[in-house]
């Protein structure tokens, strides 16, 4: 009896043993299963967060640089056209609903950094600003940037870029009328610039490629009417390279003809017009209409006034007419427009 009650006793421990290993066994495997889905979700957002581009993601810990603009526009004397902007105020809101097209390229290269894009005219914070969102600088290196306004011209190609210099080519229209419906193209370069050195912005200073003619009358005449005044043997084709000047097309000269109907009045603006710059052999004729003996008589009146040209500048022709002869006075402003 003492033999059997021992060995069910054995029996007994070894069974509650294998049991509770048992059920150990089985608890770890829950407890496993239970962290596997935790250690998962651990991996996965350590890796997002490991592989975060820094470049898309601006932080003040992060070295981002936004690029910035400041400008400026030389000024227009004696300005009377619309389509010439003459002043920062002019780049700022006029034509295209202000500002200007921008294109930065990797320094001395043609590889484009951004752009071509639109830069606007933030007037509430007084700053420039990229409508379709902002631009950093590269971490390292320069860029070379060129702007430009109007984005598109009837008579101009839109400037491009060699690594060098940006050039346009341009075909001016050679009457009065045509050239009512043009606006003036101006054009910035600011090559080699860094993040290091612009922390203020990007410095740049649109330039008048053209030249600038404006005819006026400088004495009231009550019988003489004008009715067209042209200007000879002019080219009106050529490519502009910035800091280097125009290059004059094999093209053949033609007359700029501006037909009027104007009465001769003292100091009254007769036109103001777009030249490619050039030396000008300066022949004029003008076209006027007088009574001679109770009739009236288209007559012809000739000066010549040589003139060279230059890039940025305006010139005023101030004609003084009479029945006996036609004098012409000119005058360079020698600021820029």
């Amino acid at each position: 009896m003492s033999i059997f009650i021992r060995t069910f006793a054995c029996m007994k421990k070894n069974t509650l043993h294998t049991n509770l290993v048992t059920t150990t066994k089985a608890l770890l495997h829950v407890v496993s299963l239970l962290s596997a889905p935790l250690l998962l979700t651990a991996a996965i957002l350590m890796a997002a967060c490991s592989g975060d581009d820094a470049s898309n993601t601006p932080t003040p810990t992060n070295d981002k640089t936004e690029i910035a603009f400041n400008t400026a526009t030389t000024t227009w004397h004696d300005a009377t056209r619309a389509t010439t902007y003459d002043n920062d105020a002019a780049l700022q809101t006029e034509g295209e609903a202000g500002g200007f097209t921008c294109t930065a390229y990797t320094n001395n290269s043609t590889t484009v950094y951004f752009g071509p894009t639109e830069v606007k005219w933030d007037g509430t914070n007084s700053k420039w600003y990229f409508p379709d969102g902002k631009r950093y600088w590269p971490a390292e290196g320069s860029l070379d940037f060129v702007a430009y306004k109007p984005n598109v011209t009837s008579y101009a190609s839109v400037p491009i870029y060699n690594g060098t210099a940006p050039s346009f080519t341009a075909t001016l229209p050679m009457t009065a009328a045509e050239q009512d419906g043009i606006t003036e193209l101006i054009l910035a370069f600011t090559p080699n610039q860094s993040k290091a050195a612009n922390a203020a912005g990007v410095s740049l200073n649109f330039l008048h490629p053209f030249t600038k003619i404006i005819m006026k009358l400088s004495s009231t005449q009550t019988n003489i009417h004008i009715d067209k005044i042209i200007f000879k043997s002019i080219k009106k084709v050529g490519t502009y390279t910035h800091n280097s000047g125009w290059a004059l097309s094999d093209d053949a000269a033609v007359n700029f003809e501006a037909s009027l109907d104007a009465d001769c009045v003292h100091d009254q603006v007769l036109g103001t017009y777009l030249m490619i710059p050039q030396n000008w052999a300066g022949a004029i004729e003008i076209q006027a209409t007088w009574t001679d003996w109770g009739e009236p008589f288209l007559h012809h009146l000739y000066a010549t006034v040589p003139t060279n040209w230059a890039a940025g500048y305006s010139y005023s022709y101030t004609f003084t007419i009479t029945q006996f002869d036609l004098r012409v006075d000119t005058e360079r402003f020698t600021e820029q427009w």
